[in-house]
């Protein structure tokens, strides 16, 4: 089994673990998880104002 250096502190650790044992940085499977969860939660989150704003739009009355 390979080992993972450490971009953070340099050292290496076993590649099963999900942070470094030393100074708890992800490693980078759970940083590209962590990304990943993110990005479809700024999407929905997007989504959700778009779906507001058009509702906005749609209930107001025209201001003429």
């Amino acid at each position: 089994m390979d080992d993972i250096t450490c971009k953070h502190c340099g050292r290496s650790y076993p590649q099963d673990r999900t942070a470094c044992p030393y100074c708890h940085t992800p490693s980078p499977a759970q940083q590209e998880a962590n990304l990943r969860r993110v990005a479809r939660k700024f999407i929905l989150l997007f989504l959700a104002l778009v779906v507001f704003c058009i509702v906005m739009i749609l209930w107001l009355p025209p201001d003429w």
